[in-house]
């Protein structure tokens, strides 16, 4: 049975047979047969034309590119001219007028034509300026074209300003007796006059507010802060607080004038917790805890440069550190509670103002003195004066009749063989009588009298003596009121009052002064930053105050 047969195989058999037209027919078709089996298989070639597509695109998107960096190239260009321009037109020890600055530097840049000159905007700052100025342009496009996008346009803005509006600082200085070497005390004061120099030069007197704190043991306030607030154990002798731990933990001080206050703050005793002079147990006070010296009371809120600098020519080192006290007495006088002191409207807010604590210290935190109850009010229960200035020291001055001299000491002669000790260094007398009957002619000293009278030492020294020289006498009154906060607490709270400060918005600068590892670990703690802090040595301190001023009151691009 035959089967059906494919035309071209008949067609190849004939032409395997014929002879002839016929066989030559048949081989050209086969090879037209042959060649269109090759071309259906043959792939070579077939992405060219991809090729030839994504290389277009690849062309545009580089293209585009092209034009998007010379636009950026010529925005950088433009945003860096207009940022000199206006500095440096804003610098004021420039005395060319400011708009003729800026547009000399574009013209230097060769790129006047895209400053728009209306738009530079000159406003006074209090004795400064501000400088802002705009420019605009406009560049042609080569590959965006084919995107429908024909030019590129930018705008560049820039302001400037030097003065500042709403200056407060507090200026919180160490007066320590450790001050004294390697002229510290000397490089400081001219460090500080050269600070307040540049801020007045670089800020203007009209807007600046400076108050300046020096610490020792104490921070002394003076009589006319001190008299802002309420107090407990009030005297006149000098005008420090003695303040408790809660009070590093906020800025702001209670003042008497504030609504419904109930609080009262312990004032420090007059009083030497140091000095002793047997020979002359009542020698004036040498030390006291709280200078009484009115060179080193606070400066407040003042604006007057030869205040300051003749404030700061008198300032003298004595005595213990109390880091913390200074701080917290030179942020207290930046907030705006403040304004109780003042009696205006300085400081004003945080808003308004831009407010700056400096401190600066040679140590760090040592032992804050003070005397505990019961031993700062009432009576002293055997401390005696006469109408004549003497002081007495003893158990009963009732029963005594006669004093006589032995020496440097009066050891009175009673009924009771107690013994009285006089404290005055006269040795003019021999045997007088002493009539002591009249209480009228003796009478019992206060407790802050006595401080204020004889240094501690020599109070504990004087009843060693009147109890016939029994040494656990004297110890156990020095041990009573001897007392002090010691450097860790102190520690503690000054890093409690930098923190609250740096919250209440106060940028705080600090300054180690050939200080020990110690006061440069808690000065670096209450500066704002690592950039706010400063570890200097002898003249490097001037660098240190100048580097501050500027930063304060420096030159700066503010949009």
């Amino acid at each position: 049975m035959l089967g059906k047969v494919d035309s071209r195989e008949a067609d190849l058999h004939l032409l395997k047979l014929g002879k002839g037209p016929v066989r030559a027919r048949l081989k050209a078709t086969a090879e037209v047969w042959r060649l269109r089996r090759r071309f259906t298989r043959d792939e070579q070639g077939s992405i060219t034309i991809l090729g030839l597509f994504c290389f277009v695109i690849i062309l545009l998107v580089a293209g585009m590119g092209l034009d998007f960096m010379r636009h950026e190239a010529l925005r950088v260009e433009l945003q860096n001219t207009l940022d000199r321009a206006v500095l440096a037109a804003t610098n004021l020890r420039n005395t060319n007028d400011p708009k003729d600055i800026v547009i000399d530097y574009f013209e230097k840049a060769g790129l006047r034509e895209y400053l728009n000159e209306d738009e530079i905007v000159i406003t006074p700052l209090g004795d400064g300026r501000q400088v802002t100025a705009n420019v605009e342009a406009t560049i042609p496009t080569y590959f965006l074209k084919f995107v429908a996008i024909d030019d590129l346009e930018m705008t560049s803005h820039s302001t400037a300003e030097q003065g500042i509006s709403g200056l407060e600082v507090a200026l919180v200085l160490d007066v320590s007796g450790s001050m004294n070497s390697y002229s510290r005390l000397k490089n400081l004061k001219s460090a500080a006059k050269e600070f307040t120099q540049t801020i007045f030069d670089n800020a203007g007197s009209d807007e600046v507010s400076i108050s300046i704190v020096p610490y020792a043991t104490q921070v002394n306030a003076g009589d006319d802060i001190l008299s802002k607030f309420n107090l407990t154990d009030a005297h006149d002798k000098s005008y420090c607080l003695n303040f408790v731990e809660s009070d590093f933990s906020s800025v702001p001080l209670t003042y008497k004038d504030d609504e419904d206050t109930t609080r009262y703050y312990e004032q420090t005793l007059d009083f030497d917790p140091w000095y002793n002079d047997w020979d002359d147990l009542d020698e004036d006070l040498t030390l006291e805890v709280c200078a009484p010296d009115s060179s080193r009371e606070i400066l407040p809120f003042t604006n007057n440069q030869g205040t300051i600098e003749t404030y700061i020519t008198n300032l003298y080192a004595e005595g213990n550190t109390s880091i913390d006290l200074g701080v917290k007495w030179g942020a207290a006088l930046l907030d705006e509670s403040a304004q109780a002191i003042s009696g205006t409207d300085q400081p004003a807010s945080a808003d308004d103002s831009q407010k700056y604590l400096v401190v600066m210290t040679d140590g760090e935190n040592t032992a804050q003195y003070y005397i505990p109850d019961p031993y700062r009010d009432g009576y002293s229960t055997g401390v005696y004066a006469d109408k004549d200035g003497r002081v007495f020291v003893g158990e009963d001055y009732t029963s005594c009749s006669s004093y006589k001299k032995n020496g440097r000491w009066y050891y009175y002669n009673c009924s009771t063989i107690t013994r009285y000790t006089r404290l005055s260094n006269n040795d003019i007398y021999t045997i007088l009588p002493y009539d002591l009957d009249d209480t009228d002619d003796i009478w019992e000293l206060s407790w802050p009298e006595v401080w204020s009278t004889m240094t501690v030492k020599n109070h504990a020294y004087a009843r060693y003596l009147a109890a016939g020289k029994d040494s656990d006498v004297y110890y156990d009154w020095l041990d009573k009121t001897q007392v002090y906060i010691g450097s860790n607490t102190k520690d503690d709270r000054l890093s409690d009052i930098c923190t609250a400060a740096k919250n209440a918005g106060t940028i705080i600068f600090a300054i180690g002064f050939e200080a020990p590892d110690d006061g440069q670990k808690v000065m670096q703690d209450c500066a704002s930053s690592d950039s706010h802090y400063y570890d200097v040595e002898g003249t490097e301190i001037s660098e240190a105050f100048a580097a501050i001023a500027s930063k304060i009151t420096e030159l700066r691009l503010v949009e």
